[in-house]
This record gives structure tokens, C-alpha cells and sequence, in this order.
């Protein structure tokens, strides 16, 4: 895992997390990694139904402004698990 240089203060771990339960419904989600590249698991019924790539769109979107930026907390999403209640 390489590193990643972040102008962002605090836990990108909670960061992600908080982020990913405040936009999709009912979600679960946890978090690890650091420097930049983190693995995501995602549990929610909001995505009963939805096919893989809308269920990754979602939380990515979530997490989309943890992405921008030279200075961002979040350099790739190594591993992003979706599962449906």
C-alpha cells in the first residue's frame, strides 16, 4: 500500500463512515485502511434491488467530496463491499 499526503484534520476512517450512514438510508458501514487507500463495507436495505454498479455509485457519491482534491483523505477505494440487509 502506498502513501498518500492529506491536508485533512481528523479520522478519515469516521470520516467515510459518517458520511456513508448520513446519505444512504439505514446504512451500515465500516471502514479501515489509511494513507490514502481504504476498504469499505457497506450494509443497507437501501440497495434491495439495485444492481452492483448503483449500489458502488451510492456510496461513492457519499464519499465524493473525501475524493477531491490533491490534499484528500481519500486517494482509492481499494475494496468496497455492498450488501443488502
Amino acid at each position: 500500500m502506498s502513501h498518500h499526503d492529506t491536508t485533512f484534520v481528523g479520522d478519515p476512517n469516521a470520516a467515510i463512515k459518517s458520511s456513508v450512514e448520513k446519505a444512504i438510508p439505514g446504512a451500515r458501514c465500516d471502514s479501515t485502511g489509511g494513507g490514502g487507500h481504504f476498504s469499505i463495507v457497506v450494509t443497507s436495505d437501501a440497495f434491495e434491488g439495485k444492481k452492483l454498479l448503483e449500489k458502488q455509485r451510492m456510496v461513492l457519491t457519499a464519499i465524493a467530496h473525501l475524493m477531491k482534491g490533491d490534499g484528500a483523505p481519500v486517494h482509492a477505494v481499494d475494496s468496497l463491499v455492498t450488501n443488502s440487509r
